[in-house]
């Protein structure tokens, strides 16, 4: 049988020796079978003269142009005498020999005592014949795999070599066999494996196996909690189409105890493994390691990091900070906008007019505070004053300290200290103090649950100027809204009656139902009124005997009451129709009286 490169070849090829040229064709017709005149001779050699044998090459099963365009083709032969390898060289367009298929069909052939010198000598010399072992059975050889692996063995392919004539076929099981015998023993595809061998593709490559690839870890992370990108500063949308140009994006709102960062641990990653069975190193993933932070809590593990205090927090330079103090430098206006935040505000300048701050801590003003809004859980501190312009409304949690309040409203759960107040509206919960270089309250309303003290109260234009001690103001203010509450639902129970009175005079020729859900409706209604009646009762009744008890405050005159002042302790009132000066007044039997003032004024 002969073959080339890419297959069996079907014409027939053999070189023949004899003492002549008849004789040697004649032994051409006898090993091919077939008359002499089917037969392309070509000789070799045995023209020249005094030759004592011929050579020819006998060619049969082709035609002319086949023959013209041979490719380079080679036959093995079991001869008695030994095995002989014939070369034929390509002709024409034909394509050159390839020595790895020669070998490779060579080894496949199981020839025992190969001479390699034999074989490389009849390849350089490009066509003939040569004694290349010595005689022996001939193997036939079946189908056969060829296995190539990739230099980084993550994946072998296979290609399917054809049999002989004759040969057996291979099944899975003997290929498996073959992938392992040149070290293929992981990711083998059994499915690729017996598709390359019922596809009969000769030659094709096919992946066969499949490394199973290493997996790095992971690493580490870590997750944000809070907005990390920077402020905008555009103002908030409201809806609509529309937004408050005095709400800014400028900071981000913490709370204590809220969680800022989480870190995810590095993880370490999978082993691969190759097609030959050697292990394939992943990458172990890179931790990373939490910022630096103040006013910051870190967990024992080093996983969590949260905020100690509220406030606003801020991610610089690999660091988180939180800060329970919003600090402005410069005035309150349209560039800053609004201020709600979870904390104390800390402003070097003025809070501009139409401006609101809420805080939940304290809030200081280095300027002046116009007809803005400030309220604050802690102390409210402005260095200059308050020019309210009857708008201006200051609401503390804690104490105030202002230089002067004009037309503004201010009211605090602690005490307030003021150089001068004048036309405003003030309400403590502690003392007020009119301290300083005027020190004084003219005219509007202040009241204080503890003490006032003050050098003038009033003014000598006669302005009209009230103070009360005792209690706070807006207690008083709830009584008279709970009154008018009582009043309300009195009028609601008259309805109520008049309602009963109908159902009883209709009940024979009403409805059912519909004189049913009345009743129904009348009776809840009257129960929910009652309670809501008993209620403010209640709490009236309260309000107005710590009213009435409310008597220990008392008003320190250091210079001037003067006249069209009125002071006020519990429900009693005192009208000052005549300059009074350094008095204190206080209650007693039932009324309010005024001595020597009872301080000294201070320094």
């Amino acid at each position: 049988m002969l073959y080339n490169e890419r297959q069996i070849i079907t014409m027939k090829l053999k070189y023949v020796t004899a003492e002549s040229r008849e004789a040697a064709e004649a032994r051409a017709a006898q090993h091919f079978g077939c008359d002499r005149n089917d037969i392309t001779f070509e000789v070799i050699n045995g023209e020249e003269e005094g030759a004592q044998q011929w050579t020819l090459l006998a060619i049969t099963g082709a035609q002319a142009h086949e023959i013209y365009n041979m490719d380079c083709a080679y036959g093995v032969y079991y001869e008695p005498d030994g095995v002989y390898l014939e070369l034929y060289e390509c002709r024409g367009g034909g394509c050159q020999l390839d020595s790895q298929s020669l070998m490779q069909h060579l080894g496949r052939k199981r020839i025992e005592g190969t001479s390699v010198k034999a074989v490389q000598d009849l390849t350089t010399a490009g066509a003939g014949r040569a004694r290349i072992a010595n005689a022996q059975q001939e193997y036939v050889y079946g189908e056969d795999i060829h296995v190539e692996v990739s230099n980084d063995e993550t994946e072998a392919r296979a290609r399917l070599l054809p049999p002989e004539p004759g040969g057996a076929a291979m099944d899975v099981a003997a290929a498996k066999q073959k992938l392992n015998a040149v070290g293929v023993v992981h990711g083998i595809d059994d499915q690729a494996l017996a598709g390359l061998l019922e596809a009969k593709e000769y030659g094709e490559p096919r992946t066969v196996a499949v490394a199973t690839p290493s997996e790095d870890g992971e690493n580490g992370k870590l997750i944000f909690n809070f907005s990390t990108d920077e402020r905008t500063g555009r103002p908030r949308e409201i809806g609509g189409g529309r937004v408050d140009y005095r709400s800014l994006d400028l900071y981000v709102p913490v709370t204590e105890g809220q969680l800022l960062v989480t870190r995810t641990m590095a993880t370490q990653g999978t082993p691969g493994m190759s097609v030959r069975g050697r292990e394939l190193k992943q990458k172990p993933g890179k931790e990373v390691n939490l910022p630096r932070g103040k006013n910051v809590n870190t967990n024992p593990e080093k996983t969590e990091m949260s905020s100690m205090c509220s406030g606003m927090v801020q991610f610089m330079n690999n660091s988180i900070n939180v800060s329970s103090v919003y600090k402005i430098n410069g005035d309150c206006d349209l560039s800053v906008g609004n201020i709600e935040f979870d904390g104390s505000v800390h402003i070097s300048g003025s809070v501009r007019s139409g401006h609101t701050i809420k805080a939940t801590g304290g809030v200081i003003v280095g300027g002046t505070v116009e007809a803005a809004t400030i309220i604050a859980g802690g102390n409210v501190e402005i260095k200059n004053g308050v020019q309210g312009a009857d708008k201006g409304r200051i609401e503390s949690g804690g104490s105030v300290t202002a230089l002067y309040i004009e037309r503004g409203t201010v009211i605090a759960d602690g005490s307030i200290t003021v150089d001068v107040s004048i036309h405003s509206q003030i309400e403590t919960g502690g003392s007020l103090t009119a301290k300083g270089k005027r020190g004084a309250i003219i005219g509007g309303r202040a009241g204080a649950a503890g003490n006032i003290i003050a050098n003038y109260i009033g003014a000598v234009s006669n302005t009209q100027t009230e103070v009360v001690v005792g209690v706070m103001m807006r207690k008083r203010e709830r009584i008279n809204f709970l009154e008018r509450e009582i009043e309300r639902l009195n009028n609601e129970m008259v309805k109520l009656d008049q309602l009963d009175a109908y159902l009883e005079k209709t009940k024979a020729r009403m409805d059912k139902d519909t004189w049913g859900k009345l009743f129904k409706s009348g009776a809840e209604n009257r129960r929910l009124n009652q309670e809501s009646l008993e209620d403010c009762n209640a709490e009236v009744a309260v309000l107005k005997h710590e009213l009435e008890h409310a008597t220990e405050g008392k008003v320190h005159v250091f210079e001037t009451a003067f006249h069209g002042a009125r002071i006020m302790i519990g429900n009693n009132t005192y009208r000052v129709n005549d300059d009074i000066s350094f008095a204190t007044f206080r209650y007693r039997d039932g009324e309010i009286v005024y001595g020597t003032c009872e301080l000294s004024k201070p320094k």
